[in-house]
């Protein structure tokens, strides 16, 4: 609990995995509206594309906080390393 209410530890990257499905649902529900109207091709792109799109996205807010989680540990082990009179 301390760590969650320091912001020692990251809450986003669960919170990126529920905006990615959310986004997939957002995704097949155009790709449904368009089949509903009749239009097959836009329907196609829109799934294909959105899909990668909404995944891109997800992974590049992921990767940033992974970053941030790296940092936070070479901070650490530099902070240790110093405390220990190395």
């Amino acid at each position: 609990m301390r760590g969650l209410l320091g912001f020692d530890r990251m809450v986003t990257p669960a919170i990126v995995r529920g905006l990615y499905l959310l986004g997939l649902l957002g995704v097949i529900a155009l790709a449904g509206a368009a089949l509903y109207q009749g239009q097959y091709l836009p329907a196609f792109v829109a799934l294909i594309f959105g899909t990668i799109a909404v995944r891109i996205f997800s992974e590049l807010f992921i990767v940033l906080f992974r970053i941030h989680d790296s940092l936070v540990s070479i901070n650490q082990q530099m902070k240790d390393r110093n405390s220990s009179g190395l």
